[in-house]
């Protein structure tokens, strides 16, 4: 049984796998790019409710944003499938998908992907 309610994990901003099911990477969509990062080479995780990294092997992605300590926790489980950089207005404003609904759940303001030497 999860330690976090189920509910209380979801965003506009992230996909999750299935509870007990692990995806083989994580896939950072960026505004103009993408970057796919297999989960073995997951180093660590660390972060509070405004800002998370994720260490792999080869690269460090950092996220800004509100609420993101439940991203951690499911970061904690490799549950992660996708996170997706939210658009410049998205993010200024806090409204997210087509409608442009204001989103008051945990949300990304920013992702940065720097590749290490």
């Amino acid at each position: 049984m999860s330690t976090t309610a189920e509910s209380a994990l979801v965003s506009e901003d992230w996909q999750l796998t299935d509870e007990g099911a692990k995806p083989s990477s994580l896939i950072v969509q960026l505004r103009r790019s993408a970057h796919v990062l297999p989960w073995f080479r997951f180093v660590y995780a660390e972060g509070d409710n405004s800002r998370v990294q994720i260490a792999f092997a080869s690269h460090m992605v950092t996220i800004t944003g509100h609420g993101l300590a439940v991203l951690l926790a499911a970061l904690a489980g490799q549950r992660v499938l996708r996170v997706i950089q939210p658009t410049k207005n998205e993010a200024k404003f806090g409204v997210r998908g087509p409608a442009s609904a204001k989103f008051t759940g945990p949300s990304i303001t920013d992702i940065t992907v720097e590749k290490f030497q």
